[in-house]
């Protein structure tokens, strides 16, 4: 009874184990059957990409903005030349001397065209404006020629090289032959290599002291010069145009100082007749640089002066001052080839009307341009502004000659004269040619 007994649970613990087991293998497959299934998964549908969308038609209505769209907008125009310009940059370069070193404090200029300029800093370094691109430019520093016209570019590697200086040597002697030991040499007038303007005068002079009259003068810019020298009892002379050269000394020179003449005459008050004493008594214009060795001289207490070394032969003037009176030029005094002249100066009391100067001549002031002799101004009411000369003109022909070639103080003689007498002048403005014929006067100032 045991036995069975225990047979007999075992046999129903068995089938318990059994209902278990398929309960758990029925279970999910009821639940898969019976409950509500999930929408199926499905990968995002890509958006479409705009290119790809059709573009609405426009609308009957609206038609003012289909024509907004339709008509785009005229294209700008190019910019001006000064815009791109501009948008280069300043131009930049260096300056170098002769020796292929820096050169500072140089001045760079444009020449073609003009305008623009600059110096050079302590590496020999410009800036030149934005402007300047394409110029052709240059560069200057005493004692060395200007350097070569070059094209300029902004962005470029921009190189002027100074030229060498070169100098100038010879001697002074009289007309004999025999060499001045003592005179005064100046730079009468200067052309630089490579153009036809004129440099400016600048009255650079020095004084010799030389037994065998000989000079040598160095560091100057390679161009054509003329030099003037003058001493005590000689009037100055000019030597012929000299051509130096970049590096090299021109040698062989020769001046000539012929013996001058002895002015003699008296000063006196023009209302009174008494003597002006103590006037000073002077050449004027003698040469272009200012340069000249015959020193002035003063009335005596009875009005009287003597003036030692004026021109032997040729027109010349003297100016004549003193502190009560107004100055006063007289102009066309000639010794003709004879050892004196004279000449009696009245002066004029200073007034209430302010001026200070009196002359004979057109009324014209000269001064040294690239382009020649030039007119630098005019008196007002005097016969060069009647005659419509202008400041500016340049001065062609004195009289019928040339006056290309004349250095100024020889245009500003040939230009003065007695009052009343006639003198045709020629000038250049603008690219016209103009003659002009006057009658000189006195002219106050």
């Amino acid at each position: 009874m045991a036995g069975g007994g225990t047979a007999g649970a075992q046999r129903r613990a068995w089938l318990t184990a059994a209902l278990l087991s398929v309960a758990l293998l029925v279970a999910p497959l009821l639940v898969w059957l019976f409950l509500p299934r999930p929408a199926p998964v499905m990968p995002a549908r890509p958006e479409p990409a705009p290119a790809e969308l059709s573009r609405p038609e426009p609308e009957v209505s609206a038609p003012k903005e289909a024509e907004v769209v339709a008509a785009a907008p005229p294209p700008e125009p190019p910019p001006p030349r000064e815009t791109v310009v501009a948008s280069a940059g300043p131009v930049r370069g260096v300056v170098l001397d002769p020796e292929g070193r820096p050169s500072a404090g140089a001045v760079v200029r444009c020449r073609e065209p003009p305008g623009a300029s600059a110096s050079t800093d302590a590496e020999g370094r410009f800036e030149l404006p934005p402007e300047a691109d394409g110029c052709e430019a240059t560069a200057e520093q005493a004692p060395f020629g200007d350097a070569e016209p070059t094209r300029v570019a902004a962005g470029g590697d921009n190189v002027l090289r100074l030229l060498a200086a070169g100098g100038i040597a010879g001697e002074v002697v009289d007309e004999s032959g025999r060499p001045v030991e003592a005179y005064l040499l100046a730079i009468e007038s200067f052309v630089p290599a490579g153009t036809a303007d004129r440099g400016s005068v600048n009255g650079r002079a020095r004084k010799v002291l030389d037994p065998a009259g000989a000079f040598q003068w160095g560091d100057l810019a390679p161009g054509r010069y003329v030099l003037a020298a003058s001493a005590a009892g000689r009037p100055p002379a000019r030597s012929p145009s000299v051509d130096v050269e970049a590096g090299r000394v021109t040698r062989g020179v020769r001046i000539v100082l012929p013996q001058g003449a002895t002015l003699r005459g008296r000063v006196v008050d023009a209302a009174s007749g008494e003597p002006v004493v103590e006037a000073q008594v002077e050449l004027d214009s003698v040469t272009s640089s200012g340069a000249n060795a015959i020193s002035l001289v003063l009335t005596d207490a009875n009005g009287d002066y003597e003036l030692e070394g004026v021109p032997a032969s040729g027109p010349f003037s003297v100016r004549v001052r003193h502190d009560a009176y107004v100055s006063k030029i007289v102009p066309g005094l000639d010794a003709r080839g004879a050892g004196s002249a004279r000449a009696d100066i009245e002066l004029r009391p200073l007034g209430d009307d302010g001026s200070r100067e009196e002359l004979t001549g057109i009324g014209a002031m000269l001064s040294v341009s690239p382009g020649g002799v030039v007119i630098a101004d005019v008196v007002e009411g005097g016969p060069a502004a009647l005659a419509g000369l202008a400041r500016g003109d340049v001065i062609v022909r004195i009289d019928g000659e040339s006056a290309a070639d004349l250095p100024l103080s020889d245009c500003i003689q040939r230009l003065r004269g007695a009052p009343g007498t006639r003198v045709t002048v020629g000038v250049e403005r603008e690219g016209r040619a103009l003659d002009v014929t006057m009658r000189r006067d006195v002219v106050v100032r």
